[in-house]
This record gives structure tokens, C-alpha cells and sequence, in this order.
């Protein structure tokens, strides 16, 4: 059985899944609430809300892999198809380390390069229940 998993994302990178530029997500290796990273499995689901506009797209895990750096990982998968704002690695880098805690994350753990394919996206906009997403 397939796991499905709530995630939030920028207006950005979502809109970029959307167009088919972004195939890739870049996640720093750590329990993201019920999430984590280390267990996704080719197949499982990706629930991606837009923390602005709350749209929500599911994307199948098409493939998972584990680098040391986030240079690592721009070198590697390349910057087209895993930044939405940049194609610059230098960029890139600060960009993705500025995100909460993920510098201190990604020295200990490293990140993770998330292949998802876009299954379906819906104009429906989630409502917040009870407090949880």
C-alpha cells in the first residue's frame, strides 16, 4: 500500500510543478511532522498545498535520492527541472539554505532530490479543519 504525504509549498515552485518545469523536490533529510523523508518509496503520493492560494496537486515519488550538500544535489540533477527561481547553483544554495533550519539540517543530515510526476490538480482549495493540514 502507497503512503500519502500533506506537504505546503510557495506559490513559486507549486506553479512551477503545475507547468511541468519543477520535476523535482528538493527537501532537507528530517521528520517533517507525520513525514519522513527517509522513508518515502517510489510510488507514494505527494499532497502539495500552495501556501497562498490553497490549491492543492498530488505528484507520484518517481524516484528518491539522498545527496551530502545541496551543491551536490544542483550538480547532479541539474538546476532546470529542481529550482523555480533560479538557475544559478550559487543561488540555488542560498536560496534553499535560507529555508528555517535547513543549513543546520542539510551540514548534519544532507537533502534529498524527490522525483514527482504530477498526477492531478484540482481548483478546489483546502479548508483549514481543526487546525491541521
Amino acid at each position: 500500500m502507497k503512503n500519502s504525504y500533506n506537504l505546503t509549498l510557495r506559490n513559486r515552485p507549486f506553479q512551477a510543478i503545475i507547468q511541468g518545469e519543477k520535476t523535482v523536490e528538493i527537501r532537507a533529510n528530517k521528520q517533517d511532522g507525520s513525514i519522513n523523508y527517509n522513508q518515502l518509496l517510489h510510488g507514494d503520493v505527494l499532497v502539495f498545498r500552495n501556501e497562498e492560494t490553497n490549491q492543492i496537486i498530488n505528484c507520484i515519488v518517481k524516484r528518491k535520492s539522498h545527496y551530502e550538500t545541496v551543491h551536490e544535489l544542483l550538480v547532479k540533477e541539474g538546476t532546470l527541472t529542481t529550482l523555480s527561481s533560479t538557475n544559478s547553483i550559487r543561488k540555488g544554495i542560498k536560496s534553499i539554505e535560507a529555508i528555517g533550519n535547513y543549513r543546520e539540517i542539510i551540514l548534519i543530515h544532507g537533502v534529498f532530490a524527490i522525483e514527482i510526476e504530477l498526477k492531478t490538480t484540482t481548483n478546489t482549495q483546502y479548508k483549514k479543519l481543526g487546525g491541521k493540514w
